[in-house]
């Protein structure tokens, strides 16, 4: 190979690999970018029957709960399961719910789902897949009519997403309309 060929080479070369470095570069600053202006953003709005909690065999805390029972109240029915980290930070906000919202219309329901082999049973598989959920937690806010009517997905303060105003907002205009006989 003559010298020409060779420098041509070399360069070629160098030239890939900036390009391959700038490429990784771009890639970071684009993946950081989107991770930074990802926030949790409004609730899902959803206008759907809330399926009645079935198969449940086992409740902590309180008796046997139906939904169909719990009308004229706001549910809220959160799911978790014992082994997500991201649900145990949500835990904080439930109790604080509880209390600062003792006095009105609200049930706080928490359903543990199973996430891995070791928590799976095939009755609690169901209970969550009635409400198609696939994400913990997962925080479903139920009308006074029985009505799934908004579903938060995540944690409530990741990264400061204001999840737990969000939520409290929607409960509070939640409680104010009219439960319809």
């Amino acid at each position: 190979m003559d010298t020409n060929a060779m420098k041509i080479q070399n360069l070629n070369r160098k030239m890939m690999r900036c390009v391959c470095v700038l490429l990784v570069r771009a890639s970071v600053v684009w993946a950081t970018f989107v991770a930074n202006t990802l926030t949790a953003e409004e609730p899902k709005s959803i206008e759907q029957k809330a399926p009645e909690l079935a198969r449940i065999t086992q409740w902590i805390n309180s008796k046997p709960l139906a939904l169909k029972d719990l009308r004229g109240k706001v549910v809220v029915l959160h799911f978790w399961t014992f082994g997500c980290i991201n649900c145990q930070h949500n835990l904080p906000y439930y109790n604080r719910w509880r209390t600062d919202f003792a006095k009105d219309d609200v049930q706080i329901i928490g359903v543990h789902t199973p996430e891995t082999t070791g928590e799976a049973d095939e009755k609690n598989v169901r209970k969550r897949e009635a409400y198609k959920n696939r994400y913990w937690p997962s925080i479903y806010l139920i009308d006074k009519q029985g009505q799934v009517r908004y579903r938060w997905d995540g944690e409530l303060e990741y990264r400061d997403s204001g999840g737990d105003k969000t939520m409290r907002t929607k409960i509070k205009a939640l409680l104010a309309e009219a439960a319809k006989p």
